[in-house]
């Protein structure tokens, strides 16, 4: 059987509200931003009423499909495999979950500019608008190779406390929130804000007063600004990723 014909034979049908199909959405949603990761980097959310979480394989984002979406244990065990195995650099998002009841979502990336900001020891500031999104949210990182995974992720946890992003040094940021939705577009922004940051430090320019930071942050909370992101983005997809909506059971 060649690979075409493997994949159609395992694809599964789902309904556009099941959660292993929102997953694959906004990993394609953040591969059109720029946020894709090579085969690295992950989505995850968490199973209502389970000590599990769902999470994305190995793969470039604009891969992804319902069906190679697993559902993990936070004992790090495969309760359900996807048709692709599991990313294995997950076991913080279990840490996360355990730590943060209020966290629903997971995502990891690898996206170029908080890559690029993240070795300069500067902080993520609020140098345009959007970023007064992560006002006092934002914490930076460092990997320890040396750590076994358990406890990195419990150091993770504990260095986010209750906060919602952490830019990891040379490497990448992770997002948690209390949807996928208002994740992804934050993962998203603060991306887009990192890369706003990275030219406006290369000309000398200065970041917004902590004021108006908050008062740009009330207003893009008030009138629902991650909701339409989110909705726009999702719209952009129905154009450009026919082979996800393929996926959807038809009447």
């Amino acid at each position: 059987m060649s690979l075409v014909e493997d994949v159609a034979a395992t694809r599964r049908v789902v309904s556009e509200s099941d959660p292993r199909f929102q997953i694959a959405a906004a990993r394609r949603i953040l591969h059109r931003e720029g946020l894709d990761s090579q085969v690295g980097g992950h989505v995850s959310l968490r199973v209502p009423g389970e000590d599990a979480f769902l999470v994305t394989p190995f793969q470039y984002f604009d891969e992804t499909l319902p069906e190679h979406v697993s559902k993990v244990g936070f004992d790090m065990q495969v309760r359900e495999a996807g048709t692709l195995p599991a990313s294995v650099g997950i076991t913080f998002h279990a840490s996360i979950y355990q730590a943060r009841p209020d966290v629903n979502c997971v995502i990891h990336t690898h996206a170029r500019n908080m890559a690029v900001l993240s070795t300069t020891d500067v902080p993520f500031g609020v140098y345009y608008d959007y970023a007064a999104l992560f006002l006092d949210e934002v914490v930076a990182w460092k990997d320890d190779p040396d750590l076994v995974p358990s406890e990195e992720g419990e150091m993770m946890a504990r260095a986010l406390g209750g906060r919602r992003a952490l830019l990891m040094g040379h490497h990448g940021s992770l997002h948690v929130g209390d949807t996928l939705e208002h994740t992804t577009i934050e993962a998203l922004l603060m991306e887009l804000c990192a890369g706003y940051q990275l030219a406006a430090m290369a000309v000398g320019g200065k970041p917004l007063d902590d004021h108006t930071a908050r008062s740009y942050r009330n207003a893009y909370l008030k009138y629902g600004f991650r909701e339409q992101m989110w909705l726009a983005n999702y719209r952009r997809l129905l154009r450009s990723d026919p082979d996800l909506f393929a996926a959807l059971a038809r009447d």
